[in-house]
């Protein structure tokens, strides 16, 4: 399996969980440092990937399975923030985000699920965010792309019908990781998650948690991982349309359409 992201926080932390689990990791952050410290410690292998630079993405599933095997599950879990108000954002901030967050993401799963198909399973996650079904002032570049994101994994869901192949959905709010830690230096956001925190609909929950959660949904085929619980009804409304149209093409297989 291959886990984006993984150097530190949540990627870290589920590389542990998987590995436990029995996967055999492949790691991949831009830091290859510290991703490679952490494939030493776990058995596994690492891989410089930086999602922003295009050529650092060209053929990068075909070396990984080069180095250690078919990729069985793909986590998507890289990802950058940008905070302050649209104005203040720098244009190469807003591209940088979308490419780590959305294009990145898009072209890995493009590279991987012919195999997958191929071999009759497998399994895609997407570490996206309650920022993708609730607007949050001060992050609008990243709100944009982890909506994206969740949608893509909902046409992947349909387009991968009937082929073995699952996808899982992980809607986060806050986490202790780094990144939340500076998510909430951006003024505007801040100060409206610590109204939402007042109103008792926003709690903390830690890295290990996300990814024990992320195990067991993917052992399981869960479609979709939801943090905090207090927001699940939400997180339910924010799915409901997609589910919906998932109802209404019940046995429509898109493959058979090629």
């Amino acid at each position: 399996m291959l886990i984006t992201g993984a150097s530190r926080g949540i990627g870290a932390e589920m590389a542990r969980a998987f590995a436990s689990a029995g996967a055999q990791v492949a790691l991949a952050a831009r830091s290859h440092e510290a991703v490679a410290a952490l494939a030493d410690e776990l058995g596994g292998t690492a891989h410089r990937l930086d999602l922003a630079e295009p050529a650092s993405l060209d053929g990068f599933i075909e070396r990984v399975e080069a180095d250690g095997g078919p990729v069985d599950i793909l986590v998507n879990n890289a990802g950058v923030e940008s905070t302050g108000l649209i104005e203040q954002a720098a244009e190469d901030d807003i591209a940088g985000v979308v490419a780590v967050n959305l294009v990145g993401p898009q072209r890995l799963s493009r590279q991987v699920v012919g195999g997958m198909i191929e071999r009759g399973r497998g399994h895609l996650v997407f570490t996206s965010s309650l920022a993708a079904i609730t607007p949050s002032p001060g992050l609008g570049p990243y709100c944009a792309t982890k909506a994206g994101l969740s949608r893509f994994a909902e046409v992947l869901r349909l387009e991968l019908a009937r082929t073995g192949v699952g996808v899982t959905v992980l809607h986060l709010g806050p986490i202790a990781t780094d990144m939340w830690d500076r998510v909430t230096d951006a003024g505007p956001f801040d100060a409206a998650q610590r109204r939402l925190r007042r109103l008792g609909l926003l709690t903390t929950v830690s890295a290990e948690r996300v990814a024990a959660d992320t195990v067991r949904a993917v052992s399981k085929g869960r479609r979709e991982v939801r943090h905090p619980k207090r927001l699940a009804l939400t997180m339910a409304l924010g799915a409901a349309p997609g589910r919906l149209t998932e109802a209404l093409l019940a046995g429509f297989v898109p493959r058979d359409h090629r």
